[in-house]
C-alpha cells in the first residue's frame, strides 16, 4: 500500500467534503460571521470601562453597551451552536459517503484478496477507522479556519488598542507554536500505534469468535485467553500513550496563557505607576484577548491532535480505496445464450509461488452433461470449481466456454450464468425468502413456493414458524445443516443458470437429508451443464463422466462402470468406500 503524505490526505478529505459544497459555503459564511462578533466583545468592554464609565459617568450610555454586550453574547452563542451544527452535519454527510464508496470497492475485490487479509482488520477499517475520519471535518476544516481568523483579528484588534501590551501578548506564540509541534509528532505515532493494535485486536476476536466451538473442544479457553491479553495490554499501553500527551498538553497551555496574563498585569501596573499609557479598560480588554488568543490556539492544537486521529484513520481507509483487487474485467462477450460447453486446455494454477495445485489439467464437459470430479483431499477439485467462477484466472494454459475465452465474458454475464452449491452453505441474518432471492426482486413469492415444490424442499420450509418468512439466524445456525444444503439448492434453482456447480455437497449430511438432496440434484441438473465434486462415490455413479484426479492431474476419466472395470485410482476408493 502506497504512503501518503499528510497533505495528500487533507486534500483528498477536503474534495470529498466540497461534494457538499452548499452546506461548506454555509458553515464557512457562520465561521465569518462569529469570527466578527466574538472579537468586537473585548472592544466593546474597554468602551464601557475607559467612555461610559471613567469618562462620562453616563448611566444610559452604559445601559446602550450593556444591551449591545448581551446581544453580542447571544449573537455568538447562536452563531458556535450553527457552526457545531453544521460542521457535524456536513461530516455525517461524508462519513455516509466513505462508507458507500469503501464498501463498494470491498465487495468487488477479488477472492484472492480476503484469503489473505484478514476479515477483523477489514471491519476495523470500514467501521472503526471510518468513524475517526468524521474528527477531520468536526474538528478539521471549517473549525480550524474559525478558529485561525480569530487568532488574526485578535491580533489587528489588539494593536489597534494598544501597541506595547500587544507585543508582550504575542511574546507566547512562538513558545504555544514549539509545544504544538512537539506534542503534535508524538501523538500522531501514539495514535498509529491505537489503529494498529485496535485492529488486530478485532481481527483477534473475529477468529475465535467464528471458531469457538473448536477452541472449547480442545480446551483452549485458558491459551487464547493470555493471546487476547497480550494484545489487550498492548492497545492499553498505546491507549495511555495518547491520554498521557493529551493530559500533559493542557495544563502546559494553561500555563502559558497565565503566565501572559501576568506579564500583562505586571506590565499595567508598572505602566499605571509611572506612565499611565495602558488605561484600565486596554488592561481589561487585553486579557480577554489573552483569552481569546489563547483559546483559539489551544482549540488549533487540540484540534491538530484530534485531526491525526482521524488522519491515521482516513490513510488506512483511503489505502484500502487505492487498491485495484478487481477482477479483471475486461470480456465484451454476453454469456446470456451460452450452451455450456466447457473445456479445460493445459491449465495450471497456483495459489501463490511457493506451490503448483493444478498441472496441466485437459478435459471437455458438453453442454447437457453432467459430469463428477472426484479425488483425495487436497487433489485440486474446488480449485477447478473456483477458476470456472473466476474467482482466480490460470497462471497458463486456457478454459474455454462455448469456445471463447473464459476472459473474454463479461465477468458478471458469465457469473449470472452459474449456479453453486458450496460443501459449506453460508445463510445471511434475514428471511428464508431474502436469503433465496439473495435481494433480487423480481423473484416472486410464487415463483419460489413452485421452485420450492418442483425439487421437493417446499415441505420442510412449510413446517418453519412463519414459512418462508422465518428469520435465519447468522450463518444459519437455527436450521440444520441438511436444510440450509437445501435451501442452497433452491437458491441455486431460483437463479435458473446454464451452468451449475455442486461442490461436495452432501459430505457432511446425515442419510435421510442426503436422500433429498440426491432427489433435489437429480431434478435441478436435468437438462443444464453440471460439474458435481462428490465425497460419496456412491451419489455420482450415474455421471455422464467422472474425472479422476490425483496431486493437481487427471489420472483417470470415464464412467463408473468402465472406471471400476479398469480396477485403477476410482476403483480402489470406491471399493474403499463399499466396504466402509
Amino acid at each position: 500500500m502506497k504512503k501518503q503524505s499528510t497533505g495528500d490526505i487533507i486534500v483528498r478529505l477536503f474534495r470529498i467534503g466540497m461534494r457538499f459544497r452548499g452546506w461548506f459555503i454555509a458553515a464557512f459564511i457562520v465561521s465569518v460571521l462569529l469570527a466578527l462578533v466574538s472579537i468586537y466583545r473585548p472592544i466593546l468592554t474597554k468602551d464601557i470601562v475607559d467612555i461610559d464609565i471613567i469618562r462620562h459617568r453616563s448611566f444610559d450610555l452604559l445601559m446602550q453597551d450593556v444591551y449591545l454586550l448581551i446581544g453580542l453574547v447571544v449573537a455568538e452563542t447562536v452563531l458556535n451552536f450553527g457552526l457545531v451544527y453544521l460542521s457535524n452535519y456536513i461530516s455525517q454527510y461524508v462519513i455516509r459517503d466513505i462508507r458507500e464508496r469503501l464498501y463498494r470497492k470491498l465487495i468487488y475485490f477479488k477472492v484472492s484478496f480476503f484469503d489473505k487479509t484478514a476479515i477483523g482488520n477489514l471491519v476495523t477499517r470500514a467501521v472503526g477507522d471510518v468513524e475517526t475520519i468524521a474528527v477531520v471535518y468536526t474538528d478539521g476544516f471549517l473549525m480550524v479556519f474559525g478558529d485561525v481568523l480569530r487568532v488574526v483579528l485578535v491580533i489587528v484588534a489588539m494593536f489597534q488598542v494598544n501597541t506595547q501590551l500587544s507585543f508582550i501578548a504575542l511574546a507566547i506564540l512562538p513558545i504555544m507554536l514549539l509545544v504544538t509541534r512537539f506534542f503534535q509528532k508524538r501523538l500522531k505515532k501514539a495514535f498509529a500505534d491505537e489503529r494498529t493494535w485496535t485492529a488486530t485486536q478485532n481481527s483477534f476476536v473475529q477468529e475465535r469468535l467464528a471458531g469457538m466451538p473448536l477452541i472449547q473442544v480442545f480446551n483452549r479457553q485458558e491459551a487464547e485467553f493470555e493471546k487476547f491479553d497480550s494484545i489487550n495490554v498492548q492497545l492499553k499501553k498505546a491507549l495511555l500513550r495518547t491520554v498521557f500527551f493529551f493530559s500533559l498538553f493542557f495544563p502546559v497551555v494553561e500555563l502559558i496563557s497565565s503566565v501572559s496574563i501576568g506579564l500583562i498585569l505586571f506590565y499595567a501596573g508598572y505602566n499605571a505607576l509611572y506612565s499611565s499609557t495602558a488605561s484600565a479598560g486596554d488592561v481589561i480588554a487585553f486579557i480577554q484577548f489573552i483569552s481569546m488568543l489563547i483559546r483559539p490556539l489551544r482549540q488549533i492544537a487540540d484540534r491538530f491532535n484530534n485531526i491525526q486521529r482521524g488522519l491515521v484513520g482516513a490513510e488506512r481507509v483511503l489505502g484500502i480505496m487505492d487498491e485495484d483487487h478487481g477482477m479483471p474485467n475486461n470480456g465484451t462477450l454476453s454469456a446470456e445464450n451460452i450452451r455450456g460447453e466447457i473445456e479445460f486446455r493445459d491449465v495450471h494454477f497456483s495459489y501463490d509461488a511457493k506451490q503448483e495445485v493444478l498441472k496441466g489439467i485437459d478435459f471437455r464437459v458438453e453442454p447437457g452433461e453432467k459430469v463428477a470430479i472426484v479425488g483425495a483431499t487436497g487433489a485440486g477439485k474446488s480449485t477447478i470449481i473456483s477458476l470456472i467462477t473466476r474467482f482466480y484466472d490460470v497462471n497458463s494454459g486456457k478454459i474455454l466456454l462455448d469456445g471463447h475465452d473464459l476472459r473474454d465474458y463479461e465477468l458478471f454475464s458469465l457469473r449470472r450464468q452459474i449456479g453453486v452449491v458450496l460443501q459449506d452453505v453460508f445463510l445471511f441474518h434475514g428471511t428464508i425468502c431474502e436469503n433465496l432471492t439473495m435481494g433480487d426482486e423480481s423473484i416472486t413469492i410464487d415463483q419460489i413456493k413452485d421452485a420450492a415444490r418442483q425439487i421437493d424442499v417446499d415441505e420442510f420450509i412449510e413446517r418453519l414458524p412463519g414459512g418462508y418468512d422465518f428469520v435465519v439466524s447468522e450463518r444459519g445456525s437455527s436450521i440444520s445443516l441438511g436444510q440450509r444444503q437445501l435451501l442452497s439448492f433452491l437458491r441455486a434453482y431460483l437463479s435458473d443458470p446454464k451452468i451449475l456447480i455442486l461442490d461436495e455437497a452432501t459430505s457432511s449430511i446425515d442419510q435421510e437429508s442426503e436422500k433429498l438432496i440426491q432427489q433435489a440434484t437429480d431434478k435441478i441438473t436435468r437438462n443444464r451443464t453440471s460439474i458435481i465434486i462428490a465425497h460419496r462415490l456412491s451419489t455420482i455413479v450415474n455421471a455422464d463422466k467422472i474425472i479422476v484426479m490425483d496431486n493437481g492431474k487427471i489420472v483417470e476419466a470415464g464412467k463408473h462402470s468402465d472406471l471400476i472395470a479398469a480396477g485403477g485410482y476410482y476403483s480402489n476408493l470406491y471399493r474403499g468406500q463399499v466396504v466402509d
